[in-house]
């Protein structure tokens, strides 16, 4: 086995116990056989014919040094083995047993990762009438005009609900960390046309137009590692609602794109 794959680790186990059983074909009796050291023991076995010779052995096995192993038990595991056994006595070896069968570990029950909730950013804490030219950060997030100015209004529906209302040119949403399953909440009273961009990086991940006339909408932009989206059209009556995603560990991205 090469050098960087010695150290092995449990990274985790079954709540419930893992059954390992050890057992021989069926109705077979389990092969056993001894061997004695280069320099064999003298060993005079004397038996009756009416009282054949009869040999019990209660063996227990532990290793000298801890073997550690990681195995994912989701299926059963099925091997043949050939078990050697030294016997030393007075640390000079005397004999080896070797036992033969087939070795099965199973009941493996392990749960899928959870899916996380999707968390939401929305406008009700900002002043209704507040007006930003330039980029600002909100509960994390990074939303910055791509036409003159962004502004917190209550009009449309949800009723009651601030949004952060855009113009015809757009807005923009910047992440902090790659995110996947966003789900935006949108109203629109003018033009009914918007398009909807993800991006990953520089990079468009998806790009497709959105109809929303005189009412709020629900948009969900199914793609995994978008670090900005961009929301234009509306001819300056649409607004956002609240935005809502799933964060994702940047490694399990990397990863996934490395499997294809």
């Amino acid at each position: 086995m090469p050098s960087d794959e010695t150290n092995v680790t449990i990274v985790s186990w079954p709540k419930e116990p893992v059954t390992v059983e050890h057992h021989t074909a069926p109705e077979e009796p389990c092969a056993v056989s001894i061997a004695f050291a280069e320099t064999p023991a003298r060993v005079i076995v004397a038996t009756d014919p009416k009282q054949p010779v009869s040999v019990d052995m209660k063996m227990q096995v532990t290793a000298r040094e801890p073997v550690p192993i990681c195995i994912k038990l989701c299926e059963p595991i099925c091997a043949k083995s050939d078990y050697t056994i030294g016997i030393n006595i007075f640390d000079n070896p005397f004999a080896s047993i070797n036992i033969r069968g087939m070795t099965r570990l199973y009941n493996c029950h392990e749960q899928p990762d959870p899916v996380p909730e999707r968390v939401c950013t929305g406008f009700d804490k900002l002043e209704v009438g507040s007006v930003f030219t330039e980029p600002f950060v909100h509960e994390g997030l990074t939303f910055s005009p791509l036409g003159e100015q962004v502004r917190a209004a209550t009009f449309g529906e949800p009723a009651g609900r601030i949004k952060l209302a855009f113009p015809r040119e757009g807005l923009r949403v910047d992440f902090s960390q790659p995110v996947e399953d966003v789900l935006l909440t949108i109203n629109n009273y003018a033009s009914p046309q918007l398009t909807i961009t993800a991006y990953a990086g520089s990079a468009v991940l998806t790009q497709f137009p959105v109809t929303i006339d005189g009412t709020v909408r629900d948009v969900t932009i199914s793609e995994t590692g978008i670090i900005a989206l961009t929301i234009t059209g509306g001819d300056n009556e649409a607004g956002l609602v609240q935005v809502c995603r799933r964060e994702v560990i940047y490694q399990k991205l990397v990863a996934a794109r490395a499997l294809g």
